[in-house]
């Protein structure tokens, strides 16, 4: 008998510790493949362990109320949509068309999460600065202006990389990404100001040259890891702020696996007024995005000569984002290019 008692005991802790195991990640994959089956009981329950863990996504609060839209519990529906929204779901258009939350959308209550997700877009909104305030300068190495391998090797073997050694990236390897992918090439002394110093690495539709670039350091030899804005004027780097923000930047781009490993990410942004303001909206419609596009390929293709993967992502919220990145006001942030060693 106190063998059969022993057994149990055995058998109840290992069933404990097999879901103590069973952690946040693993929780959310099995729920999200029940919302797909549309099985919305199952869905729920394994959302509320997920969320129990002290882990979130406002993915995982949305999914919730969808499956409590489903089963008819609209207090708890309302509840994990209210804190879907302060978790950073604020596109409005969406919850306004998403066809499983009718039943929410139909009830008094609806209104509210609008408010608050206008709410959520002023406070973000205004965390943002007019203008920028100058910061402590760091000095960048010199730009290699030659190489051992040539343009057509790099261009047959470039490729999205997402997953990276565990190793750093020093502050050479840094200034030699932000160079090829907006560095000076030709200094024009007294040209107009929206030349910004001079004819860069990628070309731009009438030079007016409109994109801004950020690297966000978390294991860079030779530099602290901070936020940092490029100057291509003067190649240096700017502190926007201090300290590891791989947490903030990953969250704000729907924690894609690639921050997991990255040593550091490049983010670009774009002052949309600087083209507009020669060609209207076709700048902004097409030019700067092809502004974009010449500068992002030069990235992938100094990072093969550096044995160093990249993938750009144009998934992430552009708030939080610009909140991480302290972008002033007239800057909509554009790319993420997370950067680390191939493995």
């Amino acid at each position: 008998m106190k063998i059969r008692v022993l057994s149990l005991i055995i058998m109840l802790v290992a069933s404990s510790t097999v879901s103590l195991a069973q952690g946040y990640d693993a929780l959310v994959r099995q729920a999200e493949s029940k919302i797909a089956a549309r099985e919305w009981e199952e869905a729920l329950a394994l959302y509320e362990k997920a969320l129990a863990t002290g882990e979130f996504s406002y993915v995982d609060f949305h999914n919730a109320a969808v499956a409590c839209a489903h089963l008819g519990r609209i207090d708890e529906g309302y509840s994990y949509l209210y804190k879907a929204v302060h978790a950073g779901l604020l596109d409005e258009d969406r919850l306004s068309k998403d066809p499983d939350l009718e039943i929410l959308r139909t009830g008094s209550r609806w209104q509210a999460v609008i408010d608050a997700v206008q709410q959520e877009l002023e406070a973000l909104e205004k965390a943002c600065p007019e203008t920028r305030e100058a910061g402590p300068v760091v000095d960048l190495p010199p730009p290699r202006r030659d190489g051992t391998l040539s343009v057509e090797a790099a261009l047959q073997n470039r490729r999205s990389i997402r997953s990276y050694a565990h190793d750093p990236l020093t502050i050479a390897d840094v200034s030699q990404l932000l160079w090829a992918a907006y560095g000076i090439t030709r200094i024009l002394e007294g040209a107009p100001p929206f030349i910004r110093g001079g004819f860069r690495t990628a070309p731009s539709a009438g030079a007016r040259f409109p994109l801004e670039l950020y690297i966000a350091a978390f294991d860079v030899t030779g530099l602290p890891p901070g936020i940092y804005l490029y100057q291509s004027e003067t190649h240096k780097l700017m502190l926007i702020s201090e300290g590891d923000k791989r947490a903030e930047v990953s969250e704000a781009a729907f924690d894609q696996s690639h921050f997991e490993t990255a040593a550091a990410a490049i983010v670009y942004s774009a002052v949309f007024e600087r083209t507009t303001v020669k060609y209207g909206e076709r700048g902004r419609e097409r030019y700067v995005c092809m502004d974009l596009g010449h500068s992002a390929e030069n990235v992938y293709l100094q990072a093969y000569t550096l044995k160093i993967g990249t993938c750009a992502i144009g998934a992430f919220t552009d708030l939080w984002l610009r909140k991480t990145f302290r972008m002033t006001r007239a800057e909509e942030p554009l790319y993420v290019m997370p950067l680390g060693r191939m493995e």
